[in-house]
């Protein structure tokens, strides 16, 4: 194929209300200015030169060609939008999306707390508090030794450290227990575990899901924790409480709603 041969274009008169003259592109005939060496409309080069160094380059990829991001009306997108997005949703280990997860909050041990201190202040006053020099009158009377005094008083300190000890330890012993439930909703089911050294996991099916409740005092309302409890159909769980959570009436929202599509998908009716 021989190459085109260069035309020299005809200058044309100034249109109408432009200050340049212009010419008719020899290729597509569209109006462009006199002095342009390249058409913006088709693309080439008017001048017979230009046209030979841009033939003997390399051919590369389409100038033109549009990228799959900005195909068609669709403006291109940046390279943080054509990654693929972390998603917001946490999965479990099935890769099922999770709905709501948590562990049940330190508060539904208050009142264990507070026995607990109080009994460890008892312990305390009997540790630094000379008992027996208060009852000497009354050891006097029983006729007991100022050496068996003193015995007794090893007696009584080391028994209030040891009870002091085993309360702290039971209460540390339930810290643990608690923080070793977890509880985790998904779209189809209810699944918790419980346990240090054994772990037991069981779950419940979210249609079998039949009512909700929730329950909080007006310390918890302050604190942002509550109980719900979850009616079911399961036999092995008819009423199962999530004790004491966190974010409560957004777990109680979640599962109202994962429940009524559960329904859905299963056409399940509840008939009380």
């Amino acid at each position: 194929m021989t190459m085109r041969q260069q035309i020299d274009p005809v200058p044309m008169p100034r249109l109408p209300r432009t200050r340049h003259q212009t010419k008719s592109c020899p290729f597509c005939a569209e109006t462009i200015r006199y002095e342009a060496i390249k058409c913006r409309f088709c693309g080439e080069f008017l001048d017979g030169n230009h046209r030979k160094a841009e033939a003997g380059k390399p051919k590369t990829e389409d100038r033109g060609k549009k990228t799959d991001d900005s195909d068609g009306d669709h403006p291109p997108k940046s390279a943080a939008e054509s990654t693929t997005p972390e998603q917001d949703t946490a999965e479990s280990n099935d890769g099922t999306a999770v709905l709501w997860s948590g562990r049940p909050s330190l508060f539904a041990l208050a009142g264990m707390f507070l026995k607990t201190g109080c009994f460890l202040l008892l312990c305390g006053a009997v540790y630094r508090y000379p008992v027996t020099t208060t009852l000497v009158g009354y050891f006097s009377k029983a006729h007991v030794r100022v050496e068996q005094l003193v015995q007794i008083e090893g007696w009584l300190d080391a028994g209030a450290l040891a009870l002091a000890l085993l309360a702290a330890m039971t209460l540390a012993w339930k810290v643990i227990s608690l923080k070793s439930i977890g509880y985790e909703v998904t779209p189809d089911r209810i699944e918790w575990s419980r346990g240090v050294f054994d772990r037991h996991v069981d779950n419940i099916d979210m249609f079998r899901v039949v009512d909700l409740k929730l329950r909080q005092s007006l310390f918890e309302c302050l604190l942002g924790i509550g109980t719900v409890i979850a009616l079911t159909s399961d036999e092995s769980d008819p009423e199962f409480e999530f004790v004491k959570v966190n974010r409560c009436r957004n777990l109680y929202d979640t599962l109202k709603e994962a429940g009524l599509d559960a329904d859905k998908k299963r056409n399940v009716v509840h008939v009380e």
